[in-house]
Formats: structure tokens, C-alpha cells, sequence
């Protein structure tokens, strides 16, 4: 079927239910004062409509009239064309009467419209300022949003193995019966759909075409309508397919091995009415008319003898919205047997959509080649809780034509409606004596299909809101028309001589038939085919009264009958689920008046009079399945006891209804308010749903705990629905509204692996503008179970939860548990409780053995049998959770491993709903470098220096690399790599190697240790090597021969004068030395001489740049602090003020290093000592060209 997505359930629910509210128009004050009376404007015109006419300056609406013109006159109007201009005379009149003054003021305002008169509506384009004039006017009833159809595809079907030549659809419902026995095809028929179109020249539709003329050519005047003007030129196309596949399915045949119509020899005409994606309001409405009276291809001259016999529908709205209802009723009262399809949108009860919930409309439900109802069958009750669909057909691999010649196979009940209504052309073609005469097909049909009993949605064997009457017999339904020479068959009913209603009278002979008697007993069968019959006459209550009658042609024969009373048993037992009694069970027993409810003790007592019987027992709650079982009454007392099956989702969850569970409340409130709104809230503890962990939640102000996908959405979707919300609870999803007495609170409660989350709804406002409140409450636990709790529920629809959707979803939209949706399902202290019995909980805590310290990231791996069945993630706080499926009890292994960690298993065994719950700290090593902070070093182009350091492991033993991160050459360690065991030390040598560098440049680098370390599995270590253009290092007061090499290996010249060109000191009086050793150093030579009194030391040749000087100082003698200060400058900026060399080193025969920067322009480094009081001392200097550091 081709459908809308579901918008204002709501309404519908009050629709079902009998109940309309209007739509919130504002927040209501906090106060108890009654909400004031919305303007007429805000009464009648759509939420949709007011929120484009703020937004925009002039909006496309649909103006909808209260009255509608009586048509029923025209049923007893026995020529089709007469009848069908009765009609339209009625429609128009009324249309023309009642749209007067609106349009008077449409046309005042300049206003655009068009209007329907088979509907009495309006499309209008205006302003905000005439919507509310509009709205003012007592004879419009509502403005409405021009909102088109969406047109979703029917899902593509498999191939069926066909019967003797013949598709398997066009086979099961007995249509090649009718043909081979009757010779009837449809002849003398025609049918119409309102689809997307028709391609005319496909082989299995031309020769059936009513525009195909004997020589060949076409003639579309009143036989193509195409209001939107969608196709190119005059000529039928089908521009999406499914139009083409709906008339094939009526009345398509090749003439050779293309058998996919059910009544071949029927002729055809459409309109389209649907383009490629959509049904506009509008196109829908002139096909509708059109139907009534073809007109020519100028959309002139109306020819009601042209409209067809039978029209199908395969479209329609998953929502139930009377917009289209008097175009149905306009079409049947013209003689126009009009099929629908009844939605797409099952499995789940209350969901027939619009037209087919219509209780004027005659919708079919879908089943496939095994006799199953098709899952997407679409389920009811109907408008007005009638049982919907009205029968059921072949909607499942239904191979059909295709636009350009082909076939193709589709599923949906859009494939399901053509057999009904090809059904009816066979019917109409074989008894000429019913054709236009609607309800008595109807009756046909419904009696005649195969009875299949499914109570889940509510009804009974012969009648339910899954099969309606049951399964389309076509052969059947051709077969109790009535054909050739026609009596009548009358008679009255009575017992103990009094008159008897409502007793069944069965006919079985050249035709079927059967019919009830009136009040009065009286009963009427006035088309009946001449012949002999058997005739039943039965009663509940009363025994079956059989005879043999002779119907004359032209003639009327009597059959009276009085029944008499039937001996009656009794039947008693107790219903039960899971073991345990179901309180509240309904049991009603088919053909009869009665109907019993279980008590506390699930305990029934039926008296029924001695016979056989179907009963159909619907449990007290949502939690059980409704079955059906058969019973034989006998003389006496007799027992029959019953377990009702538990209702599941796809995961297993079930439920269970408590009775006395303590209601839970909530401790901290959420910053909510208003009508609209949301609130996170951060779990202490993560939370599985449907096989997903969670960690944080999203509560709502409308009803919804969510784990998942998040909105503030307040109209209720039926479960499961792919759109947001996901990952979530509903106990109550539905619009409220909260004042100051309102308030959501969350609490979290309980210790692992119990621990649970509370989120209580407290005195929530109804918004349907009454004073109604509720309270009620989720609670999840973090094993994944779930409770609803509901208080203050009162008998009020609304409040037991009329608009409302109970249940939970998994993380897609692809599987839910739904408790109920838009029915009146709760009850105050109502308890709900929700396993997923099918699953078991695995849980924990994973550290770092080294530290005790919460693990994140570790990966969870539960197995059975060596097959992973679920995985999980520990958190932050290195907790997890996983739910695995366990529909037995058995061994599970759970190994907890993460990146560079020992992995741990265990091992649990496990049940449905069971929790094992055990901590796990993963071993690894703890390898750490000293020192880690690097290295800069100077290194000469040609050159190579080396370093250590040392690695140390206190963890599990582990093994480890040292490279440069890059690989680059010139960093090199050694060892490269080796295993550490527990507490274990190893040095390693780093060799930096500028034998291949430029001098100037800089080499950085980093050195990578690399261990199975988990908390530190990298420890990286920066190195910086500068190659310098420019080194000179003066082993100062050093009469050497010469250089002598430091600590790391590198060497200093012996001290020397300066020369042009060169380098060397200045104005030195004298040298310093001593054989005492020097405190505070490893580089004795360097420190134990001294230049003594040079002003300056002079540096020439030198690249511009930046310098490092590097100073050693160490008092050689007795000198006291205070006795030499002396300045150091360089390039006429002082650098290191008043060096006190005893002061700063803490005495004499300590080393003094000091160290700074300077930047060379002029190829010359002049470094000065100025001393007003001693002669300066200096031990070592070294000028280095750094190009690291400028």
C-alpha cells in the first residue's frame, strides 16, 4: 500500500477511541484556573498550517466543510447512469449551497481555489488575516495542511512456482475455477484504478484497454485521466510502476504463459492520481470525480454511463484522517464497488490507515504463498473500533506487469487489493442481478471467505483485526451469486412460538447463501437461483433446525421454522501464563453471546448448550499472546485448562504484570519544564538495552527514558520506529505538560550487578487542555531489566494511556517490545515488568595490575561453544557490561584483553536473566627510561657523540625497542632491543652521529622506546643535535702542549694570545694553578688552571649567528668572597654582572660554570672581563655556534 509516515497520532487515537481533543494551543499557568476558549482560528485550523502562515506571507491550505450532501437517494436508482448523476446532482448542489458565502469571500479577498464538490472542500492559497476569517465562519468545520501522500515503494518480491500456468495468487483465491466452470473472465466489466498510472501498451493490458479501438488505434477520451498532467501528450504512462502492477494483478494476460489477472476479460480505465513519490490531496480528488463521470481528454463533457464498475485504490495514509470518507460514500452510493488496501504498517494492532479504515470502505489485508498473514499486513481496529481489514488476499511475490513490457514481483497489501477487486468483476460478470449493488457484494464476499482465526488484535474465528472474515475465495464468493433464473426463498424464525432475531439461515444448493432474520424473525433471500436447496436454520441456544426447499423461477417459497431449545453443559478451567494465573482473561465463544472473564485464580465457567465451538481467550494484559482453543459441550460438567503463550520481541524480552510492587520516586530533579524539553543524565554504572551498553540517558519531558537517539518529538510512534527516538523506554510516550506541581526526578539505587536507575514522571499535565494529571515511572537496571510503575491513573481514556505508546526499542528502530500504543491499556498502581529472558548479563571492573587504576578501553569477548556472542568495552571507570543471548543455560568463556595487557579469561556459566559479575586486573609491563627528559648536544660536523641511559621494568616482564621514531641515521641506540624482566634494569648506549651534517645545521630527532607497557606503551625522548659552523674551547691558563678532552670526550686547546685571524686573550698578566682537586666537577684539568688579569678575549672568523659562551670559574688560592668581582661582557652588552667567584661557587676550589647566549653580526666575538678591584679569573671558555637556538 502506499502510505504517508504516521503524523497525529494522537488524533487518531481519539478517533479509535471515540474521543477528539484539540491540539495544545499554549502552556497552561501554573494556577488550577480552566484554560480559556482558543479562537476559532486556533480551534479549526491545523498546528502545521499556523506555524507556515507565521513564517510565511501567503500559505496553500485545504478548507473542509461540515456538511455533505445525503446521497443515499441514488441506491434506489436502478439505472448506473442515472444513478451516478444523482449523485453528483446531490454533491454539487450541496457544494454550490453550503461554499456560497466562503466563496464569496474567497473571491473578495482575490483569493485562488478550487473546489471539490465530491468532498465539499476547498483548496485555497491566502494569508494568515483570511485563514482566520475563514475559520470564523460556522460552516467550515477545519482548515488542513496540502500535505501530499508519500508514495514509499512496495518492497520487491521472490518468484513462486505457478499452478498449471497460472501465477500462484490467481490459483489460491480458485479464479481459474471460475473461468474453466462458469466461463466467466470478468466479461462485461470495467475497472479503474487511481494509481500512478497505466502502461496501455504492455502485451498482458492492451487488448483490455477500453480506449483500444478494433483497427488498432487508441481513443483515450474517457478512458485516461490525468489530472496533473504528469505524463507527455494525451496518452497513459506510468512513470513509477506500481499502477501498471495493480491493473495486471485485475485484469493482465498475454495470451500466453502470462496468466497474472484474476479477471482477464474485464476492460479497463484509470486516472492518475500519484505521481513518482507522491498522492496530492488534490489530484486524488479529481480522479474521484472523474470516476463518477469520465470526461474527455479537455476534462469536458461528463459522461456518468462511462464511470466504471469497480475502482482500486492501492495508496493511502498509515493514519486514520476522514478527509476522503464522503468521496468513498459518493462512489458506493453511484454503484461503485471501491477496493483499499489496508496499510503496510503491521505487525502491531491499530494500525489500518486511511481510506481502508474507513467503516464505509472495503479494505483487503495481505498473506503469502504459505497462508501466513504477511508481517507487514497493517492490523486493527478500524474508524469506530471496527474490525479491519474486511478480508484478507494474496499480497506477497505477486508477479504482475511492469511499464515497458515486463513483469516484476512485489509485496504489499497494494498487491492484495486488485484481487478483491477483480474478484468483484467476476462476481458482477457472472450475476448481472447484484452488479452496482455494493453491500450485497460485500455480504458475498465476507461470507464467503475462508475463516482464519487470529485473535492477537482482537475479534473473534470468523471475524478478526488480522483476517478480517478471513482469507478471499473468489470461486466461492462467484459461486453464491445469483446466476440465471431467480425465486425467492422468505420465512420466519421463532421459538416457543415467539419471534426469534438474529438466527442464521443457510441455503446450500445451486448457490451459497445465508442471511439472519430480522427483529420481527422474519428473514428474506429475494435473489436466489431456482433449484433445489438445503436449507439450515440455527440459533444460539436452540437446536439446528435442516430441510429441504425448491425455489421456482419467478416464484417466492416459505420456510418457517421454530426452534427448539438445546440441552446445555458446562465448561470450567483456568487460563494461566507462565505457570502463574491471569486475572482478568476474556474468553468469548464464537456464534454466541457469550463472554466471560477470568477471576483472580485465572478460574472460568462457561454454560453453553451441547455442541462444538471456537473460543477465543485475550489475556487480562499486554504481556500475553491471544489464542483461540475448541471445545465440545456435552451433557454435564467437563474441564479445560490453558496456558497462554508470552508475547516477545526479536531479543526475547518479555513482561510480566505485578501486582503490589512498591512505587518508586526520584531524588534529584531534573531541570525540566514547559511542554517541551530534555535533560541528560550521566550513569554511575553503564546500562545494556537490547544488547547495546550505555553510559549516559536522555529523559524527556515527553515520557521517554532514552539511551540512544534522542528527541522532544510528542507525537507517539508506533514501536518499532526506525526515527529517533532509539535506545529507549517509553512508559508513557506521550504530550504533557508541567506547571510548578510538576517535576522529573532521577535516583539511582541498589549495589552490582543490581544497581538501578529511577526516573520518575511526577503530576504531569495531560495537554490536551484538561485538568488531568499522572504520575509514573521507569526503572532500568544495569542487567537489563525494566519496570514501569504508574499512579494516579484514573478511568479517563487519555490517562490509561488512549495516546500514548508503552514500551521499549533497541538501538535502531529495528526491534521493539510494544506494551501498547494509543490504547487505554494502564491502570492505577499498575506495575509492568520487563525481562529480556532470552539474555544473560556479564559484568565488571578491569584495572591495571601495576597501579589498581580503572582501565579504559578494554576489550570484553564473551564466546560459547567458540562462537563470540557478544562484546562489550570497559568504561572510563573500567566498568562493563555486556548482555549475551542465552536461551539455555551453558559455559560461557569471558576474556578481557586490551593493547599491550595480559589477557584474562574466566569462565561462568550462564542462564536466561542471570548476572555474573567478576573484576579483572590485566598484567603488563611498566618499563620507564632515566633520564627521559633528552637530550641537546653540541656535535661537530664529522664528529660523534654517545650518551646513556637506563631502562627499568616494574610490571610483567616485557619486551622492548630503542630506535630514532623515524629512522633516521644518525640516532642509533644500543642495545636496539631486548625483554625486561620483573624489576630488571638495562643501560643503553645512544650514539648522535654528525659525520654526514652540514655545519650550521640542526638535527632533531626522537628516540622511541617502545615495550608492551599498557599504561605507557611509548616513551618518547627529544634529541637535538646542532652542528655548528664555529667551536673554539680554551683550556684558559694552560700552558699544555695540547687540547685536553673533557668528561664526554670533547676537546679544549691550550690556552694562547691573540692573533688577527685567530683567537686568544688579551692584556693577561699571569696564570693560577694548583694540584688540589676542584669540588663540584668531573673535568679536574680544565679547572685546576686559571688565565689571571686578561681584559679580553678576542674571537675572529666568525659566521653570523647565534653563540653559546660557556664560562668556568674556580678560585685557585685563599681568595675570599668579596675580594674578586669582576663584569663579563660580550659585545659591548654586560651579560654576567659582578662575578664573585668564592661568593657564588660557596668557597675556594669549587667549580663555577655559567653559561649564556650572544648573537654575532660582525664576524668578530669580543668578550670582555672588567674588574675595578682584583684582576679577573677565568678557567675555561668555549664559543659555540648554535643554530638551534636563533
Amino acid at each position: 500500500m502506499r502510505q504517508v509516515p504516521p503524523r497525529r497520532r494522537a488524533v487518531v487515537a481519539a478517533l479509535l477511541s471515540g474521543v477528539m481533543s484539540l491540539p495544545l494551543m499554549g502552556v497552561l499557568p501554573a494556577s488550577a484556573a480552566a484554560p480559556s476558549e482558543p479562537s476559532p482560528y486556533v480551534q479549526k485550523t491545523d498546528s502545521a498550517v499556523r506555524d507556515q502562515l507565521a513564517a510565511k506571507d501567503r500559505v496553500t491550505f485545504w478548507i473542509q466543510l461540515g456538511e455533505q450532501a445525503d446521497t443515499s437517494a441514488a441506491r434506489k436508482v436502478k439505472n448506473k447512469a442515472d444513478r451516478g448523476r444523482a449523485v453528483i446532482r446531490a454533491k454539487k448542489a450541496e457544494a454550490e449551497r453550503s461554499q456560497d458565502g466562503l466563496v464569496a469571500l474567497l473571491e473578495k479577498a482575490g483569493a485562488p481555489y478550487t473546489s471539490y464538490w465530491i468532498a465539499n472542500t476547498l483548496k485555497v492559497t491566502g494569508d494568515k488575516e483570511l485563514a482566520r476569517k475563514i475559520a470564523a465562519r460556522s460552516e467550515v468545520t477545519a482548515i488542513e495542511e496540502d500535505e501530499p501522500l508519500v508514495l514509499p515503494h512496495a518492497t520487491a518480491g521472490g518468484r513462486v512456482n505457478t499452478v498449471e500456468g497460472v501465477e500462484w495468487n490467481i490459483d489460491r483465491i480458485g479464479a481459474p475455477k471460475v473461468w474453466n466452470s462458469l466461463g466467466k473472465h470478468g466479461e462485461g466489466v470495467v475497472v479503474a484504478n487511481v494509481d500512478t498510472g497505466v502502461d496501455y501498451r504492455h502485451p498482458a493490458l492492451a487488448g483490455s484497454y477500453r480506449g483500444h479501438r478494433a483497427d488498432g488505434t487508441d481513443d483515450h477520451n474517457y478512458n485516461w485521466y490525468d489530472p496533473a498532467d504528469d505524463c507527455t501528450g494525451d496518452s497513459p504512462c506510468d512513470n513509477d510502476g506500481h499502477g501498471t502492477h495493480t491493473m495486471g494483478t485485475m485484469v493482465g494476460d498475454d495470451g500466453s504463459d502470462n496468466a497474472v489477472g484474476v479477471a482477464p476479460g474485464a476492460t479497463w480505465i484509470a486516472a492518475k492520481a500519484c505521481e513518482r513519490d507522491a498522492c496530492p490531496r488534490d489530484a486524488l480528488l479529481a480522479a474521484s470525480q472523474w470516476i463518477l463521470a469520465p470526461t474527455d481528454l479537455t476534462g469536458a463533457n461528463p459522461r456518468p454511463d462511462l464511470a466504471p464498475d469497480i475502482v482500486n485504490n492501492s495508496w493511502g495514509s498509515a493514519t486514520l484522517d476522514l478527509w476522503f470518507k464522503a468521496t468513498v460514500q459518493a462512489w458506493r452510493d453511484a454503484g461503485i464497488f471501491a477496493s483499499f488496501s489496508n496499510g503496510n504498517t503491521g505487525p502491531n494492532c491499530v494500525t489500518s490507515g486511511s481510506p481502508g479504515g474507513y467503516d464505509n470502505a472495503y479494505s483487503s489485508g495481505a498473506f503469502d504463498s504459505n497462508g501466513d498473514i504477511a508481517d507487514f499486513s497493517s492490523r486493527g481496529a478500524g474508524e469506530g473500533s471496527g474490525i479491519k481489514p474486511d478480508l484478507a488476499a494474496p499480497g506477497v511475490d505477486i508477479r504482475s506487469a511492469r511499464p515497458g513490457g515486463g513483469y516484476q514481483s512485489l509485496n504489499g497489501t497494494s498487491m492484495a487489493a486488485p484481487h478483491t477487486a477483480a474478484t468483484v468483476a467476476l462476481m458482477w460478470s457472472a450475476s448481472p442481478d447484484i452488479r452496482g449493488d455494493v453491500e450485497e457484494t460485500e455480504r458475498l464476499l465476507d461470507s464467503t471467505a475462508v475463516d482464519t482465526f487470529d485473535p492477537s488484535c482482537g475479534g473473534t474465528a470468523a471475524n478478526n483485526n488480522v483476517w478480517g472474515e478471513g482469507k478471499l475465495d473468489a470461486y466461492a464468493a462467484v459461486m453464491s451469486t445469483p446466476r440465471g433464473p431467480l425465486g425467492a426463498l422468505t420465512g420466519t424464525v421463532t421459538a416457543d412460538g415467539k419471534p426469534l432475531a438474529g438466527a442464521t439461515v443457510r441455503l446450500d444448493g445451486p448457490m451459497q447463501a445465508s442471511v439472519r432474520t430480522a427483529d420481527d424473525g422474519t428473514f428474506a433471500l429475494n435473489k436466489t437461483m431456482a433449484g433445489d436447496y438445503t436449507v439450515s436454520i440455527s440459533g444460539y441456544g436452540y437446536l439446528t433446525d435442516e430441510s429441504a426447499v425448491t425455489v421456482v423461477a419467478n416464484g417466492t417459497v416459505t420456510r418457517n421454522a421454530d426452534l427448539k431449545t438445546a440441552p446445555t453443559g458446562t465448561v470450567t478451567g483456568t487460563v494461566r501464563v507462565k505457570g502463574g494465573p491471569e486475572a482478568g482473561a476474556g474468553l468469548a465463544v464464537s456464534d454466541t453471546p457469550v463472554f466471560v472473564t477470568t477471576g483472580d485464580d485465572g478460574a472460568y465457567t462457561l454454560h453453553l448448550p451441547v455442541g462444538t465451538y471456537q473460543v477465543a481467550v485475550t489475556p487480562g494484559d499486554k504481556c500475553a499472546k491471544a489464542v483461540a482453543f475448541q471445545i465440545t459441550v456435552g451433557d454435564g460438567t467437563s474441564s479445560k485448562d490453558l496456558d497462554l503463550p508470552v508475547r516477545t520481541d526479536g531479543y526475547g524480552t518479555t513482561c510480566q504484570v505485578v501486582a503490589g510492587a512498591p512505587y518508586p520516586t526520584g531524588g534529584t530533579k531534573l531541570p525540566l519544564s514547559g511542554a517541551a524539553g530534555s535533560a541528560p543524565v550521566e550513569l554511575p554504572f553503564p546500562i545494556a538495552l537490547y544488547g547495546h551498553t550505555y553510559t549516559s540517558a536522555t529523559v524527556t519531558v515527553e515520557g521517554v527514558l532514552a539511551f540512544g537517539p534522542s528527541s522532544t518529538t510528542n507525537i507517539n510512534e508506533e514501536l518499532p520506529f526506525t526515527g529517533t527516538p532509539n535506545g529507549a523506554l517509553y512508559p508513557f510516550w506521550d504530550n504533557f505538560l508541567m506547571d510548578s506541581s510538576s517535576g522529573v526526578y532521577t535516583a539511582f539505587r541498589g549495589t552490582a550487578p543490581h544497581r538501578e536507575l529511577v526516573v520518575e514522571w511526577r503530576n504531569m499535565l495531560l495537554s490536551d487542555n484538561k485538568p488531568q494529571r499522572v504520575s509514573f515511572a521507569a526503572v532500568m537496571s544495569e542487567d537489563g531489566g525494566y519496570t514501569f510503575h504508574y499512579k494516579d491513573i484514573e478511568d479517563g481514556a487519555a490517562e490509561r494511556g488512549s495516546s500514548a505508546t508503552v514500551g521499549a526499542e533497541n538501538h535502531d528502530g529495528t526491534d521493539a517490545f510494544q506494551y501498547s500504543c494509543n490504547e487505554a491499556a494502564l491502570r492505577d498502581g499498575m506495575t509492568i515488568s520487563f525481562r529480556p529472558g532470552k539474555t544473560a548479563s556479564v559484568a565488571g571492573t578491569v584495572t591495571d595490575a601495576n597501579d589498581g587504576k580503572a582501565l579504559a578501553g578494554a576489550g570484553v569477548t564473551v564466546s560459547r561453544d567458540g562462537a563470540t556472542v557478544g562484546t562489550g568495552t570497559s568504561g572510563a571507570d573500567g566498568q562493563y557490561l555486556v548482555q549475551v543471548p542465552a536461551k539455555d543455560a551453558g559455559a560461557y568463556e569471558i576474556r578481557v584483553d586490551a593493547p599491550h595487557y595480559e589477557a584474562a579469561t574466566r569462565t561462568a556459566t550462564l542462564g536466561g536473566g542471570e548476572v555474573s559479575r567478576a573484576d579483572s586486573a590485566l598484567r603488563t609491563g611498566r618499563v620507564s627510561a632515566s633520564p627521559d627528559d633528552g637530550w641537546q648536544l653540541v656535535v661537530p660536523a664529522g664528529e660523534h657523540r654517545t650518551r646513556t641511559f637506563t631502562l627499568a621494568n616494574s610490571g610483567l616482564a616485557a619486551d622492548y625497542t630503542v630506535a630514532e621514531k623515524d629512522g633516521a641515521g644518525w640516532l642509533t641506540a644500543d642495545p636496539a632491543d631486548g625483554r625486561l624482566a620483573t624489576d630488571a634494569t638495562q643501560k643503553v648506549t645512544v650514539t648522535f652521529d654528525a659525520s654526514a651534517a652540514t655545519p650550521g645545521s640542526v638535527l632533531r630527532g626522537t628516540l622511541r622506546v617502545a615495550s608492551e607497557s599498557g599504561r605507557a606503551p611509548v616513551l618518547d625522548i627529544p634529541v637535538t643535535v646542532a652542528v655548528p659552523a664555529y667551536r673554539t674551547a680554551i683550556d684558559a691558563g694552560s700552558g699544555a702542549a695540547g687540547p685536553v678532552a673533557d668528561s664526554a670526550g670533547d676537546p679544549w686547546a691550550p690556552d694562547r694570545a691573540y692573533t688577527e685571524g685567530s683567537y686568544g686573550y688579551l692584556g693577561r698578566t699571569g696564570t693560577v694553578t694548583t694540584r688540589k682537586p676542584i669540588a663540584g666537577t668531573d673535568d679536574q684539568a680544565l679547572y685546576s688552571s686559571a688565565a689571571k688579569g686578561a681584559y679580553e678575549y678576542r674571537f675572529d672568523g666568525l659566521p653570523d649567528g647565534t653563540y653559546q659562551v660557556e664560562l668556568g670559574f674556580a678560585e685557585l688560592s685563599s681568595t675570599q668572597p668579596g675580594k674578586r668581582v669582576f663584569d663579563v661582557l660580550a659585545e659591548g652588552v654586560q651579560e654576567l654582572p659582578d662575578v664573585d667567584i668564592a661568593l657564588e661557587a660557596g668557597g675556594t676550589y669549587r667549580a663555577l660554570a655559567r653559561t649564556f647566549t650572544v648573537h654575532v653580526g660582525d664576524g668578530q666575538l669580543n668578550l670582555r672581563f672588567a674588574s675595578p678591584a682584583d684582576q679577573p679569573l677565568v678557567n675555561s671558555i668555549r664559543v659555540t655556534h648554535r643554530p638551534d637556538l636563533g
